[in-house]
């Protein structure tokens, strides 16, 4: 299930940012519902997934709320022209984060200093991947690439800190 994740969600990756750069979101919401129903018949969702989702929702409207609002980062595709709300192609890319990061990336969660690295250099690369592809502009370079960079690894580590905690509830014994 973890490679199946990780091709799903670079496939969400790839449908956003192309869909998004020409004008589309059905891309998008296609492979993220293939995504989640797919995890959903594998039973690989539970109510921490659900949780780290809704987590996620909460930290892409705040990150990308505020690269968007702040002019760091400028979208293309954007359904509702609210300064503060990042375009919803941004956010189905945080639903799909949410619910793969415990099946697809396992091994991040296990090695939380290796996973802290790869989002700080890997998050930042992604947005400029996506601009180099049409879905966004990024006005001044070195300051999207630290505000995403520092944001992400303050992201995975709440992730990791809020997984680490269910996980040991749950190892309690009653």
């Amino acid at each position: 299930m973890t490679v199946l994740n990780i091709i799903l969600l670079n496939m969400l990756w790839l449908s956003c940012v192309l869909g998004a750069a020409n004008g589309m979101l059905w891309p998008g919401f296609f492979v993220l519902i293939m995504l989640l129903a797919i995890n959903v018949y594998k039973k690989s969702l539970n109510k921490i997934d659900l949780k780290i989702v809704l987590i996620s929702v909460v930290a892409g409207l705040i990150i990308d709320g505020l690269l968007h609002s702040q002019g760091i980062v400028n979208y293309e595709h954007k359904v509702l022209n609210l300064a503060y709300l990042p375009p919803v192609w941004i956010m189905l890319l945080w639903v799909g984060f949410g619910a793969t990061v415990r099946t697809g990336m396992r091994w991040l969660l296990n090695h939380p200093k290796t996973g802290a690295i790869i989002m700080l250099v890997g998050a930042p690369l992604s947005y400029v991947s996506a601009a180099k592809l049409g879905a966004a502009q990024i006005p001044v370079l070195w300051l999207a690439m630290t505000f995403i960079g520092l944001s992400w690894l303050l992201y995975f580590s709440s992730i990791v800190y809020f997984i680490q905690q269910k996980e040991r509830r749950s190892d309690v014994v009653v």
